[in-house]
Formats: structure tokens, sequence, C-alpha cells
């Protein structure tokens, strides 16, 4: 493997993230554009929001084929409300799109306790991008999926997280062929060691590479926050 190949699986690589984190930013301005804190520094989240939103997530899913699902995960701080709240869209197909219902009543059936998830922490309490997993989404999609973040303000104000989903099926439709031309082993791996997209059995979307592996070096990708790494053969 020649050091142009590596240089151009990074370049491929690279490019990739930055743009869907930048798809994402966009889609976080484009959201709280529409969002007002009252006087108690309380969200208005009544129903013209709701659908100026709606809108806004149809046409990011209809523009963005990779991403499965989006939308904003709110922080219980700014709600008027004791409840959680999240507004989400899923990809029913490739023309219908449909907001999906989380349990968010403690207690309750399916109870989604999204606070305590390291996407919002690290979009929300650490004002980072975040890209966690992958994982299986058990009260979504019930796949393989990575989730992608960004902090939501309004007004100065960290009201929660934009995220959306991409399923890892998806994230190898897009990235598998940038890695295979690089004619050796290579994998994208997350902050926590694990694969998200290699090119070989070693690679496997969930396996864990430790941080010593004989024969292969790392290389750091995408915004600062997002811990994304390339791994690749050198010996």
């Amino acid at each position: 493997m020649t050091a142009a190949e590596v240089a151009t699986a990074v370049t491929g690589v690279e490019a990739w993230l930055d743009d869907r984190f930048a798809h994402l930013e966009k889609l976080s301005q484009d959201f709280t554009a529409l969002l007002t804190l009252d006087e108690a520094g309380r969200l208005d989240l009544g129903e013209t929001v709701r659908r100026r939103l709606r809108a806004l997530a149809v046409r990011y899913l209809a523009d963005n084929a990779v991403v499965d699902g989006c939308g904003l995960i709110f922080a219980r701080s700014v709600l008027s409300f004791e409840r959680g709240h999240l507004e989400w869209w899923v990809r029913e197909d490739e023309t219908r799109f449909a907001r999906y219902s989380f349990g968010v009543v403690p207690g309750a059936d399916r109870y989604y306790d999204y606070e305590h998830h390291e996407w919002f922490i690290r979009a929300f309490h650490e004002g980072t991008p975040a890209l966690v997993g992958p994982y299986i989404d058990y009260l979504g999609v019930e796949a393989y999926v990575l989730t992608l973040t960004v902090p939501a303000n309004v007004g100065g104000v960290r009201v929660g997280a934009i995220g959306n989903d991409i399923q890892v099926a998806d994230l190898e439709a897009e990235l598998l062929p940038l890695l295979q031309r690089s004619g050796t082993e290579m994998a994208l791996i997350g902050r926590h060691g694990n694969v998200l997209v290699g090119n070989s059995s070693r690679f496997l979307a969930g396996v864990f590479v430790p941080d010593a592996l004989d024969g292969f070096t790392r290389k750091r990708l995408g915004p600062e926050g997002a811990d994304v790494q390339l791994v690749y053969r050198t010996d």
C-alpha cells in the first residue's frame, strides 16, 4: 500500500464525515430558527411550530437518502411539562415519512430515558458534535445504527440536541467502496474502539479494536468531538 492510497481513503472518508455533520448543522439552524423561549425560559412547541418542524424534517429525509431518521431531542429543563419530548421522523420508504412516538413518561411501557444516552450527553452537556454506535436501535427501526448529534441552541440557550440515525447497512454502502480501493485492511472506528465499517473480516461492524494492534496505524478523522479514527495496515 502506498501513501497515496492511504491519503485517498482518508480524503474520501473525511469529506463524507464533514458533509454529514455539515448537513446536520444546517438542519439544526433551520429547526432552531423556528423555536422561541418564553420569559420563563420555556419552549413554545405549539401545533404551528410542530407542523413547520415536520416540513423541514421531511425535506431533510427526502434530500438525504442515507439518513434513516432525524429530529430534535429536548432537554426536560426547557419544557413546560415534566416528561421529556422528542420531535422525531423516520423513513418508511423512499417517499413516505412518519413521526415516531417514544415512551417519555417514567414507568410507562418502553420508557425512553434519552437524557442518559451518550449522543445526548455529548451534544447537550459537552456542546460538541457526536457520533455514537453502532448499536441496535430497539426503540426505533430495530436495526444496527449510528447516531450523529449536534447541539441545539435558541437565543444563546442550549435546549437539546439535533440528531439523525444512519443504518450500518447504508453506511457500508457509502464508505465501503472507498476502503476497498485502498488495497489493504482498513476500518473506521468510533470513540469506544468499535468498528463502524471495515473492508475485511477482521473489521466487522461492532467489533472492538484494541488501541495497540500490531502492524496497524490510526488517524483521527472528521470534526473535533466526533472521535472517529481510521485504522489501516502499514506493514
